[in-house]
């Protein structure tokens, strides 16, 4: 039988790795091209929350101006706060406007002459109680209107504004997942998530907004703001998305950015030892604390603290807002790696003859639920606080902020005693340094619990810091 004699096919072997080195340096170069292809893709793709959505950190972050008002004559007051904002753009147009104003004044002409002045711009508002705050004062007005403007332009931020109003045909769950569909698309950003959005809910809603939202954004994503509010909660209070006015509505600001965005949600009063479960409850009602008479349980937290509003007859819904400021509830909420959030809830009434509670937000059965403390002096000093863990959270260093949006609970700030009220720019500034920066005192509050959620509390006080 004849063989081959070793090597005989060393020629075609030669070959054949010629063609196979040949195939995989096009096999290499096929990589390449689908790796630029799905890079490019991937600009425009779905991001996650965090994310910079663009890389444009050779551009200069922008330009923010603020100013406000307690004129009475609205086109004076309007054009006062707009001067300062127009010295503040230097120059630039802007892009996106907050708006704060009290119900004090007509809001739907404040929205009108804000327009006029600033009709290219993308509009955010809503009303204040009693007062608005700026890096530079408190304000109030003789009538108690006063308002306050922040306009920003940035090349390296995406705004998207909108909102929407609850109705019959139109749930407060619908309304959420709606305005945020919007925002998103406002800003250019189909299929999206935003870093963070801003808002401005309807008091009574917000539970079922933040759900809505969720759907869109994931429980991940920061949703700060708050509850529109008015001077005697009488129901004038306003959302303003644009040129539209709500009563019962929302409205949102996505920010699609690469910028640095540090922000904090917190209450910032003492947890105390009184803990127990929430074994009967409706919406914002609660019922009973471990099978008790929630009312009787909290006055025993208490000390009798509403032994007087107990023992009446009949039945009675008794206001102890005012009372219970500095006792607040709390709901303990699990969050990532074992950490427990407090969220503050407000107590509003004492309802009899059941002996319950009313609250400013849902308190579900099966809740564990504690009571929190605090006095004026910790609730008014809590600004610097809430603003330097803001900062503390993306490394943001004093003087270092484009702007900043402040939200402060409108009970809390009544149970500040108001000669010492007006310290609270200077609170915020001795961390903030010359940041820009408006604020708003709600009937609620929204925020991010790590590792839960967004939720509605009360009592608390927020901040978000976009840095340079």
């Amino acid at each position: 039988m004849d063989t081959q004699p070793k090597g005989q096919n060393l020629p075609d072997i030669s070959n054949r790795i010629k063609i196979v080195g040949l195939i995989v340096v096009l096999l290499i170069i096929a990589v390449g091209i689908m790796y630029f292809v799905t890079g490019q893709r991937n600009k425009t793709s779905t991001i996650t929350p965090g994310q910079k959505p663009f890389e444009q950190s050779g551009q200069a972050a922008g330009q923010a101006g603020y100013g406000s008002s307690e004129k009475t004559n609205i086109k004076e007051a309007v054009a006062e706060a707009s001067a300062s904002v127009i010295t503040g753009l230097k120059g630039q147009s802007p892009e996106w406007i907050l708006l704060f104003v009290t119900a004090g004044y007509d809001v739907e002409e404040v929205v009108k002459e804000v327009r006029n002045t600033f009709p290219q711009a993308k509009l955010h508002g809503g009303t204040s109680s009693v007062h608005v705050i700026t890096k530079d004062s408190m304000l109030k007005g003789e009538n108690m209107n006063s308002l306050a403007l922040m306009a920003v332009n940035s090349p390296r931020i995406d705004f998207g504004v909108a909102g929407a109003e609850v109705s019959e045909s139109l749930t407060a769950k619908e309304a959420g997942k709606k305005a945020i569909l919007e925002a998103i698309a406002n800003a250019g950003k189909e299929g999206q998530i935003p870093p963070i959005v801003y808002i401005t809910a309807s008091y009574g809603n917000e539970e079922d907004i933040l759900k809505g939202m969720e759907e869109v954004v994931g429980n991940n994503t920061p949703i700060l703001g708050g509850s529109a509010a008015d001077n005697d909660f009488s129901g004038k209070w306003k959302e303003i998305n644009n040129s539209e006015v709500y009563g019962n509505g929302l409205v949102v600001t996505v920010f699609f950015t690469d910028l640095k965005v540090g922000w904090n949600y917190d209450a910032g009063y003492f947890v105390t030892e009184h803990e127990g479960t929430v074994t009967k409850s409706k919406g914002r009602i609660i019922y009973e604390i471990d099978n008790k008479p929630a009312a009787e349980v909290y006055n025993e937290w208490t000390g009798g603290l509403i032994k007087n509003e107990l023992a009446g007859e009949g039945s009675l819904a008794c206001n102890v807002v005012k009372t219970t400021t500095y006792n607040p509830l709390a709901r303990v909420i699990p969050g990532a790696n074992k950490e427990m959030h407090d969220l503050a809830i407000s107590v509003k009434d004492v309802i009899l003859p059941e002996k319950a509670l009313s609250t400013f937000a849902n308190v579900y059965e099966g809740d564990k639920i504690t009571m929190m403390h605090g006095n004026w002096e910790l609730l008014l000093n809590r600004g610097q606080t809430t603003a330097l863990k803001a900062m503390n959270s993306e490394g943001i260093k004093e003087g270092d902020g484009l702007f900043g949006i402040y939200t402060y609970c409108a009970c809390t700030m009544l149970g500040v005693p108001e000669d010492e009220l007006k310290k609270m720019p200077l609170i915020i500034n001795s961390v903030t340094g010359n940041l820009p920066y408006i604020g708003n005192f709600t009937f609620g509050e929204q925020g991010l619990l790590k590792g839960w959620g967004n939720e509605h509390g009360n009592l608390i006080g927020s901040m978000i810091i976009f840095s340079q």
